[in-house]
């Protein structure tokens, strides 16, 4: 997830279906038990067990000239104790890829997601659970277009549509409420990349507004971010992958008279080190748009490093480690993150896996020195069906 992607070779890649290949289709579910130290996520550290299930399907159908492909997500978190703080989610999603000549290439995709979130707040000395269900539906065109043999465009635009419905709380100690304002996001990029064997190097330009519509306790809001960079890849085969960005980003919120521009960059590699060891890292600094955390925007800087060793065909092991930190532009506050883990996975069959998984967790709010600790213990079950 932290290697960056070349819009360039996105959609090309992508059309490799034959006409036999008529229709594929995937499976995964994972299953896992957790222990926590910090169940509610809080400086009040209180310890509980979940369970936690996931399941996802894909189905392929190649056609004439590319392919559809319909997928389908979901995610149960069941607490023993703090029931409130118990998660779902389900998203779903279509996606055409459609190649118009050998130089152009078109997709566009329409996706769904549907969850309800439990969480809580402190009222005196006490805890009352809150719980938040919400809809986002988005929809996303790109368009590749081949220039030449070595170099590609992609044209891509996106919008979607947050709609948070009002929040519930425990035992209706409190009235419904809606703390959260509808979201409205759209976004335009352009990226040109030219490939020179086993380097590519290119162009991104993008920009995009978020809108939050006004509730009683805030106005609307409109944002306006843009971002121009530079990135490069090299990728050698069975050796080490290096790609990395930089550039420029502008935030911009004209009712509060607030423009702002500072660079962005993101660096990763993955590099193996000996016949069963590797390493992997990434460097990011951007301003995180998706983030609901702040009415504004969320300006993130993180470090990761990850090792793996395979210790044989059957048992691989890992650890890892991030910081971070998180600007938050509206509140005008700040956290600091990091942690680290160690995992051991046994492919106990082609299709099923046990994962032990331990992640020690610590983050600061700032300026207020509000510090929360995590430690969460896991056991997964994964099969691909």
């Amino acid at each position: 997830r932290h290697v960056l992607a070349l819009a360039g070779s996105l959609l090309f890649p992508a059309t490799g279906f034959a006409a036999d290949d008529v229709r594929t289709f995937k499976a995964k579910a994972t299953l896992s038990r957790h222990h926590t130290t910090n169940a509610l996520d809080g400086p009040l550290a209180v310890s509980d067990w979940y369970t936690l299930l996931r399941g996802a399907l894909e189905e392929t159908l190649a056609h004439e000239h590319g392919a559809t492909r319909i997928a389908a997500e979901f995610e149960l978190r069941r607490y023993d104790t703090y029931a409130i703080e118990n998660d779902a989610a389900f998203s779903a999603l279509a996606e055409t890829t459609v190649r118009v000549s050998d130089a152009l290439e078109l997709r566009g995709t329409l996706s769904l997601r549907l969850a309800e979130e439990g969480d809580d707040i402190a009222v005196g000395d006490f805890l009352i659970g809150m719980r938040t269900p919400r809809a986002v539906v988005a929809a996303a065109m790109q368009a590749g277009l081949r220039l030449s043999p070595q170099t590609t465009l992609v044209v891509e635009a996106a919008a979607s549509r947050d709609m948070p419905r009002d929040t519930s709380f425990q035992d209706g100690v409190i009235p419904d409420l809606r703390l959260e304002p509808m979201r409205e996001r759209l976004r335009m990029a352009a990226t040109l990349t030219r490939s020179e064997g086993a380097f590519s190097y290119g162009l991104f330009a993008g920009a995009g507004v978020l809108r939050a519509r006004a509730l009683d306790i805030m106005p609307p809001i409109e944002v306006f971010d843009y971002t121009a960079r530079l990135h490069a890849a090299l990728a050698v085969e069975n050796g080490p992958t290096l790609a990395a960005a930089a550039g420029f980003q502008m935030l911009d919120v004209p009712a509060a008279a607030f423009r702002e521009i500072r660079p962005t960059f993101e660096i990763a590699a993955s590099v193996p080190l000996a016949a069963h060891l590797s390493l992997r890292g990434s460097l990011k600094g951007a301003y995180d748009m998706a983030s609901n955390d702040d009415p504004v925007a969320v300006r993130l800087r993180r470090l990761d490093i990850e090792a793996g060793y395979q210790a044989g065909p059957k048992l691989t092991f890992g650890a890892g480690f991030f910081t971070q930190k998180r600007d938050f532009i509206g509140f005008g506050t700040a956290e600091t993150g990091r942690g680290l883990y160690g995992a051991a996975t046994w492919q106990a069959h082609e299709r099923l896996a046990l994962v032990l998984r331990l992640d020690a967790t610590r983050t600061t709010l700032l300026p207020f020195g509000i510090e929360r600790r995590g430690l969460d213990a896991h056991l997964a079950v994964k099969a691909d069906l």
